[in-house]
């Protein structure tokens, strides 16, 4: 089941084996082989219209895991501070999942050390039983 109050932000609603998320060259699979119900809402620009935020929500919703996406360039910090907003803005209504942050990056600048946003993000995702993973170009999560 969807998330009342979000359907128009729904990309789709499904057991699909493979779900892609893709921009600009950089992209997140999610394995699905127990056909588990999923579904993918884009946040930039529709359930949250201003400020800052990242760009999609993946569902697993038999398995209760949310994973804040934000597909991004180079700025690392920017994007913990997109997924940390996000979380904060809708995790209310995602009560009893595990929050997942998934940064799929272009190219991770050096030196790649974790700011205080990142770290307080990490914390906020372990209280749910999640965590923050960053990737270079693409990444593939089972669920």
């Amino acid at each position: 089941m969807a998330v009342v109050g979000w359907e128009s932000c729904l990309h789709y609603c499904d057991r699909r084996k493979l779900a892609v998320v893709k921009e600009k060259g950089r992209e997140i699979r999610f394995v699905n082989k127990g056909e588990k119900r999923v579904a993918l809402y884009r946040v930039d620009g529709c359930l949250i219209q201003e400020g800052v935020k990242c760009d999609f929500l993946f569902l697993v919703i038999e398995g209760e895991q949310a994973f804040f996406i934000e597909l991004k360039g180079s700025d690392l910090v920017e994007a913990v501070r997109q997924i940390m907003r996000t979380v904060e803005q809708l995790g209310k209504k995602l009560s009893g999942y595990r929050f997942e942050g998934r940064i799929i990056m272009t190219r991770v600048g050096t030196p790649n050390v974790k700011s205080t946003d990142r770290i307080k993000l990490e914390k906020m995702l372990r209280r749910t039983g999640g965590s923050l993973a960053v990737k270079v170009n693409w990444d593939e999560v089972e669920v």
